[in-house]
């Protein structure tokens, strides 16, 4: 009995060791000649499945080396070759990890960028069994190309913790970043002590226009000039409960003029708000009451926009066509707020909300579009392709050259719908047709470049904490899959309301909130 304990003993350590040395051995133990012996290019093998990048997919030239992940159909597998075929050379890059991920090192990625500039080029991964004569168990074949249009703008955009209510309970540790895509932008913002949320920049990346609450006004808005040295001061603000009897009001998701001059926003609204412990999708957050409001800069004055301040309606996210003439916002029938308590207020009680969401009934927005008219509007219609087809409609946001609406579908509500995706359609509406570069979960808070040949949108298909994603979109409207802007955002952080700004990446530097001090 004794010997066969031993025995065993020794068959266990044995396996520890091998699999020490295994898994500490140096990747070069690895060659590649003899995994490429190995590989039949016609051999029947299980699948790589790969999350990113995908095929077909368009880097931008500004793109650093990019995240590439995988989940392999073989469990013996316990490394993988990835070998990138670059187009009009006979050499190609050959790289083993142990790792179901890997990201190129710089200087081949330059060289990759250089190669893919006018013909594709293809990646091939190999999954790995250890022994001797070593065994390819599974492949994934792809092919990308790197853009010659240039993303050309830098990114603002917010970060924060999750879930929700851990943000908030710690609001001086939200930042906002700035800067390209070709590196981790700086903060340019932190350690505000009071809420702060949705921006918006004149076309001419001039101006900022951001909420901040300011002494413990909640319809406060601050609009500066945009310097490497930003201050918001007590000057810059104004509130929107300065509209009519100046009741308590949000102003929810207002949106300056491409000229700079007005600023649009929801008013006298009342909004369904629950926090949710998962961290992922940490809240449910839609307007059930509002109307448009109008601020113009010159005058000063507030007012409501005709054609979109019926109370038999929630009228809100409203967004101006680039040249300023049109409104498109979203609208839904007014529900019946009798039995409500907080009348005027701005959120409805937790179980007041339960009356909407308990029983999960679909609340839906559609689009509208309607004329400025300098502030008088006119008469608000439907936009075919984004209203009344059984979805809730939401986030549009026009192309710079005003050809295309690019706008969020799902199935109910608005903000954080775990299937929410994205569609374009003409300015003018008509046949809505899904992007391509739709990922599995959440895809919102999206923002053109300047030049209008890239969107910039927000995506959980990767991890619970929101990142960044970039598309490339063509004359035709047609986008390219997802690239995955990993270095943007903190691993512990989500990242969102990107905006592309028309500026420097060093136009902003700093943004210090001196209002705090005024006030």
């Amino acid at each position: 009995m004794r010997s066969k304990s031993i025995r065993t003993m020794v068959a266990v350590a044995t396996l520890l060791v091998a699999a020490f040395l295994y898994w500490t051995l140096p990747l070069n133990t690895y060659r590649v000649e003899d995994i490429l012996d190995a590989y039949r290019e016609h051999a029947d093998y299980n699948d790589i499945t790969l999350e990113h990048p995908l095929d077909g997919t368009l880097f931008p030239p500004e793109m650093v080396p990019p995240l590439f992940r995988w989940r392999d159909g073989a469990a013996a597998c316990r490394a993988w070759l990835v070998r990138i075929e670059l187009p009009g050379t006979a050499s190609n890059l050959n790289f083993v990890t142990r790792r179901p991920r890997w990201t190129p090192p710089r200087e081949d990625w330059e060289k990759i960028k250089r190669r893919s500039a006018k013909h594709p080029a293809r990646v091939v991964i190999l999954g790995l069994r250890p022994g001797r004569p070593i065994r390819v168990l599974s492949r994934a074949r792809i092919s990308f190309r790197t853009s010659r249009d240039p993303v050309g703008a830098p990114l603002f955009y917010r970060e924060v913790e999750l879930p929700f209510l851990e943000a908030n309970k710690h609001l001086s540790r939200i930042r906002w970043r700035f800067g390209s895509i070709d590196s981790t932008p700086p903060i340019v913002l932190t350690g505000l002590p009071v809420c702060g949320n949705c921006h918006s920049f004149s076309a001419d990346g001039a101006t900022l226009a951001m909420d901040v609450d300011y002494a413990s006004d909640k319809g406060s808005y601050a609009i500066a000039p945009v310097q490497q040295e930003m201050e918001l001061a007590g000057r810059d603000i104004i509130t929107w409960a300065d509209f009519g009897d100046g009741d308590t009001t949000h102003g929810l998701l207002s949106r300056i003029s491409p000229d700079g001059r007005y600023v649009i926003s929801t008013v006298s609204d009342i909004t369904v708000f629950v926090a949710c412990p998962d961290p992922a999708f940490s809240q449910v957050f839609f307007p059930v009451k509002g109307i448009l409001c109008v601020y113009d800069r010159q005058t000063k004055e507030f007012q409501a926009l005709p054609g979109a301040d019926d109370p038999a309606f929630i009228q809100s996210n409203p967004v101006w066509s680039p040249d300023g003439s049109r409104i498109v916002f979203a609208r839904a029938p007014a529900p019946d707020l009798s039995r409500t308590k907080h009348q005027g207020a701005v959120w409805l009680t937790p179980n007041e909300c339960k009356d909407f969401i308990a029983d999960e009934e679909p609340f839906r927005f559609d689009l509208y579009h309607i004329p400025f008219n300098g502030g008088q509007g006119g008469k608000a219609e439907p936009l075919e392709g984004a209203s009344h087809n059984g979805m809730s409609n939401f986030f549009a946001r026009y192309s710079p050259d005003g050809r295309w609406i690019v706008f969020c579908r799902a199935r109910s509500y608005m903000l954080l719908q775990p299937d929410s995706e994205l569609y374009i359609i003409g300015a003018q509406g008509g046949l809505a047709r899904r992007l391509r570069c739709n990922t599995p979960r959440m895809n919102s808070w999206h923002s053109f470049s300047p030049n209008g040949k890239w969107l910039v949108f927000a995506s959980k298909a990767y991890s619970d904490h929101t990142q960044l994603c970039l598309t490339h979109i063509d004359e035709n409207g047609n986008s390219t899959p997802p690239v995955l802007l990993a270095h943007l955002t903190a691993p512990d952080r989500a990242a969102n309301t990107p905006e592309f700004v028309n500026a420097d990446p060093q136009a902003i530097a700093i943004i210090r909130a001196r209002f705090l001090r005024d006030h």
